[in-house]
């Protein structure tokens, strides 16, 4: 009996060290910061929403916004304060309109994102936005893995408000009792600010293909710009297709630039030819997911 029960214990010991190891391989390779980005973007929503851009080696960035501007929320939601994106997120049950919306916003791709547990809308605005706790890095609800989240903890223990540029949201919201963000203005005045060096040194530039909204097409496409990949054509002559798709020949299909497109919008990929750019984005059902206004 007591052998049985020493063995017993030797394989729940066994099993708990191989599920660890799992976990951590598993941390280790979906880890933003294990894979030589420039920088990493980040949001942390919730009373006082942030948008960080961090880089390890030059100028780190923070925008803060406010509860009460409206914004425009992807997938054919119309106008929400940002306040409130955080309780549509969570009756919808899809924690990635948060992403979504912060992607828009700020003209290039959001890695990381944070939200707060319970599900209420935020009225109270308050111009001390202080840089992200213990707390809200590891009890917060996230996309981020163990290993992120340990990043960013010594990033931010590391770090002090004056090591960011902190760039006024201000000019970029309208007057008056419906206040709006102006994207077009941001876009214009910021691209560039957010750019992954590697991408935009490689050279490597993007066709999208659409089929009903060049609206639509015009965001995505001023995200992917806003992430240092050129993009050179908006075409209207795209398939209705099931998921959005990425076509490229051999050599750029396993460059770092086609698998940040690949990752982050989840497309299928197919290699085959192309004319006008490097890559093709088809994007099919990324209209609907990502539908403006």
């Amino acid at each position: 009996m007591e052998l049985a029960k020493k063995s017993e214990i030797r394989t729940i010991f066994i099993f708990s060290v191989i599920l660890f190891i799992y976990i951590l391989y598993k941390s280790i390779s979906s880890s933003v910061f294990l894979k030589g980005r420039d920088k990493i973007n980040v949001v942390f929503y919730g009373e006082k929403t942030r948008f960080y851009s961090l880089d390890q080696k030059n100028v780190s960035y923070q925008l803060s916004f406010s509860n009460l501007v409206k914004v425009i929320v992807p997938g054919g939601y119309g106008d929400y304060k940002v306040g409130a994106i955080g309780k549509l997120a969570s009756l919808e049950n899809k924690p990635a309109i948060i992403r979504k919306t912060f992607s828009a916003m700020t003209s290039t791709l959001v890695d990381l994102y944070f939200y707060q547990k319970k599900t209420t809308i935020y009225h109270d605005d308050s111009n001390l936005k202080p840089l992200p706790t213990f707390m809200e890095i590891f009890i917060t609800n996230s996309n981020a893995n163990l290993i992120d989240r340990l990043f960013l903890l010594y990033f931010f223990s590391n770090n002090n408000r004056e090591s960011f540029q902190i760039i006024d949201l201000q000019p970029f919201e309208s007057e008056g009792n419906n206040v709006t963000y102006d994207y077009n203005s941001f876009y214009k005045k910021f691209q560039g600010s957010f750019f992954q060096k590697a991408y935009r040194s490689s050279d490597i530039n993007v066709q999208i293909i659409y089929t009903k909204s060049y609206k639509t097409a015009e965001l995505i496409g001023q995200m992917i710009e806003g992430e240092g990949i050129r993009v050179v054509d908006l075409s209207d002559q795209g398939n209705n297709l099931s998921n959005c798709l990425l076509i490229s020949n051999k050599q750029i299909a396993t460059s770092k630039t086609f698998l940040r497109l690949s990752n982050f919008f989840k497309c299928k990929t197919k290699i085959g030819e192309t004319t006008v750019s490097d890559i093709i984005l088809e994007l099919g059902d990324l209209e609907k997911e990502w539908a403006v206004n």
